[in-house]
């Protein structure tokens, strides 16, 4: 699998084909988003099949991105292979991605203060 790395405060982030990435600067800040190609210049294409379509993806630099843990392995290997990947595949798994996100957020936080 591919994966892109850059140096963000002495820690190394690495970003993969596929990963659910949200965005923390601009005027899409807070949306959600999958990578789609990893660019050499620190920048990376991402799409949600919404704003953003496969067919014009948006080339945004990975230090205003967030990287969450989850990959969508199906996109992943259909991007890596060459194949079509829709604007509806890709909105599906953001909306499945993003309730994981969500459920592993509520489970790791307490409140028993």
């Amino acid at each position: 699998m591919l994966v892109f790395k850059w140096f963000h405060g002495g820690d190394i982030v690495g970003l993969k084909v596929g990963q659910l990435v949200s965005s923390k600067m601009g005027r899409d800040c807070q949306n959600k988003y999958l990578v789609l190609t990893l660019l050499d210049d620190g920048f990376v294409l991402i799409a949600n099949g919404k704003q953003r379509k496969v067919l014009n993806p948006k080339r945004k630099n990975s230090k205003h991105l967030v990287a969450h843990l989850q990959v969508a392995t199906h996109i992943a290997e259909a991007v890596v292979r060459g194949e079509k990947v829709t604007n509806q595949q890709l909105r599906a798994s953001i909306e499945a991605l993003s309730e994981l996100s969500d459920q592993g957020r509520e489970e790791g936080s307490s409140s028993n203060g």
